[in-house]
């Protein structure tokens, strides 16, 4: 099938009279995978019994599988939640940390996340400390040094993003992951960002604890990610939300507990009260989706198109970019001298009909573009001709 931008536009469901380069807020779905989704939600009001009794664990497992298989991990591995926040509280929620001891992180990490590290941290006595790493990054070891020269004896756990929201830069996780071994530091990553974005291999990797979104880069309906656990930390984590799968190792529940898994890990965490859950059946679709297109070749395209964006950008500005291309996927934050960042943002939107955020990190301002499939060169040319207006 054809995948270039004027081809791949019409099958998604964007309002074709904006420039939409904010595909890294909260994704697009595609129209046949939004078609499947309804279809599932008709079908639960069809036969709401049956559906919700029966017919979700199988859809459930199908989907399972087809992600374990995207992502190289077992299907028994993985639990679907709405939202990484929702997932990085799930872990926090069960970490064994002393006062004291610490959790490293950096100081780009994402802002709920952030703070739910803070009032934990609080409320138990641990450290949540935010490595100092400073903007532009010229090479990934003084990163990794920089990173590093936090850490301590009392370093007990790294949360850090694989992508990171803020300034769209990939870290050289596999790295860190292998060093947090070597100190015997356990790992949890926020891959919120990676997806169908760069290539996730679970086994490969080998973290701890790993969460990633599917309604950003796979174009999943709103409200999709996965928790990874490895196994044997499965044995003991408990979900925030205890319901009918949970309870089988106390008598007075152990009859009525409902088992639709070998899993305890599945049992306790795929049921947690009635909700709707026909976007967590969309994954196969999706993934059929971006095989029937070559999203490789997608990606590809979108790649270059980010840094000729951004090179053309910093041409005007003379400013100067925050990491090297190589560091960089379908995302990029682009420094730009703005006065008023929500003045600036509302400005792009009404008069030039360009939706992407605009941000501050420290004394930057900046803007990030993220760039999906359906964006055409002709979308870049429209920002930049914007932006030459505005500086």
């Amino acid at each position: 099938m054809k995948n270039d931008s004027q081809s791949l536009r019409p099958l998604f469901q964007l309002d074709p009279e904006i420039t939409f380069l904010n595909h890294g807020s909260y994704g697009a779905c595609s129209k046949p995978v939004f078609e499947a989704y309804q279809s599932y939600q008709k079908d639960l009001e069809l036969h709401p019994i049956q559906f919700m009794q029966e017919k979700v664990y199988e859809l459930l497992e199908r989907s399972r599988a087809a992600l374990g298989a995207y992502i190289n991990c077992d299907k028994e591995d993985i639990i679907y939640v709405p939202n990484p926040t929702h997932a990085v509280g799930t872990v926090i929620h069960n970490v064994v940390l002393e006062p004291g001891e610490e959790v490293l992180s950096t100081n780009l990490e994402y802002g709920s996340c952030d703070r739910m590290w803070t009032y934990d941290a609080e409320q138990r006595g641990y450290k949540y400390i935010q490595a100092e790493i400073n903007l532009p990054i010229e090479d990934k070891e003084i990163f990794l040094n920089e990173f590093w020269s936090f850490a301590n004896d009392q370093t007990k756990y790294v949360f850090i993003s694989q992508i990171t929201s803020t300034t769209g830069m990939i870290l050289p996780i596999p790295e860190i992951v292998v060093e947090a071994k070597k100190r015997g530091i356990k790992t949890i990553i926020d891959g919120a960002h990676v997806p169908a974005h760069i290539s996730l291999n679970i086994k490969e990797l080998d973290p701890d604890y790993y969460t990633g979104a599917l309604h950003k880069w796979l174009c999943c309906p709103k409200g999709i990610s996965f928790l990874y656990v490895k196994k044997e930390y499965q044995g003991g984590i408990q979900p925030m939300v205890k319901s009918w799968g949970w309870g089988e190792e106390y008598e007075e529940f152990k009859s009525s507990t409902q088992l639709h898994s070998s899993s305890r890990f599945i049992n306790v965490f795929q049921w947690q009260g009635t909700k709707d859950m026909s976007v967590f059946f969309t994954v196969p679709e999706a993934i059929q989706f971006q095989k029937e297109h070559d999203w490789d070749s997608v990606r590809s395209r979108c790649f270059n198109m980010v840094i000729e964006a951004r090179n053309r950008i910093t041409e005007i500005t003379k400013l100067p970019k925050i990491c090297p291309d190589n560091w960089l996927g379908q995302m990029a934050t682009i420094l730009f001298p703005i006065e008023d960042t929500v003045a600036f943002k509302k400005t792009l939107y009404n008069d030039y009909q360009i939706e992407m955020p605009v941000m501050t990190h420290k004394e930057h301002t900046a803007f990030r573009i993220s760039i999906q499939g359906y964006n055409s060169e002709k979308d870049i040319d429209h920002l930049i001709n914007s932006l030459e207006e505005l500086i």
